[in-house]
């Protein structure tokens, strides 16, 4: 890959991580406030409001699964900025192929090409 390819993909990974870091702060934040402005007891709630806390919990909890999965990405972005660094970035880890420019542009901190994801994803029954 060209050293400019590189920096165009650097220059990604930046500016993905920094909106991802900006994001998982506000999600904390409102996680937070969220998780504060419900410590009461569900027996201090009264009936026709249960309903309401359930879906209040719902949407916590898919804010919380949102969250996780935005860390993961961060630590994911910031292993493949390590990549370039060792000039490692664009091979694929499970068969040291170069993954497609085409799947780094649409995920630059992919970590298999995509014959060895799919394949990944078969045998662990993500399909």
């Amino acid at each position: 890959m060209k050293e400019e390819e590189i920096e165009q993909f650097r220059q990604m990974l930046v500016e993905l991580r920094r909106k991802l870091a900006n994001n998982v702060s506000h999600l904390e934040q409102d996680a937070l406030r969220n998780s504060s402005s419900s410590v009461s007891e569900l027996s201090d709630i009264p009936l026709e409001h249960l309903a309401d806390r359930g879906t209040d919990n719902f949407a916590r909890d898919m804010m919380l699964g949102i969250l996780q999965r935005s860390e993961a990405e961060v630590r994911d972005i910031d292993y493949a900025l390590e990549k370039i660094e060792t000039g490692e970035f664009g091979v694929c880890e499970s068969c040291e192929e170069p993954i497609a420019k085409a799947r780094l542009k649409a995920l630059p901190f992919a970590r298999l090409c995509k014959e060895c994801k799919e394949e990944e994803e078969r045998s662990s029954g993500e399909y």
